[in-house]
């Protein structure tokens, strides 16, 4: 495995950490933020200077709703300075990475599968 390749991934990995933490220790204060965010990806580019966040929603009522997850987005795309220059405090990197967020719906697919899986094998069973 590439070099460069084994730290792009170990730095999205610290970043994905961070930012949840940033999140879930309200270090990110924004009242579009009500709904519960989860961080599932980072991207890194190749050079480390900007990044792709993929968040996505964790309250199941509203994880449909458009306007909590642009509310999100709009909060996470106001606070990306500040949460860029944290990153690059706390990981000691050299410079500070542009942040880009994108939702997501790859948590809710997730939950919408595992319910699909879920009702066959009962209709498997049933059928026995």
């Amino acid at each position: 495995m590439k070099k460069g390749y084994e730290r792009r991934e170990r730095v999205s990995k610290a970043i994905q950490r961070e930012v949840a933490r940033m999140l879930w220790s309200n270090v990110i204060k924004d009242d579009r933020l009500s709904a519960m965010v989860s961080i599932i990806d980072v991207n890194m580019s190749p050079s480390l200077s900007s990044a792709r966040i993929y968040f996505s929603i964790i309250d199941s009522d509203l994880i449909d709703d458009i306007g909590v997850q642009a509310g999100a987005k709009a909060a996470l795309d106001a606070q990306s300075g500040m949460i860029s220059g944290e990153l690059a405090r706390t990981l000691n990197l050299k410079y500070a990475p542009r942040l880009h967020f994108i939702y997501t719906k790859s948590l809710k697919d997730s939950v919408e599968l595992i319910s699909l899986i879920d009702r066959t094998v009962e209709s498997d069973e049933s059928n026995k």
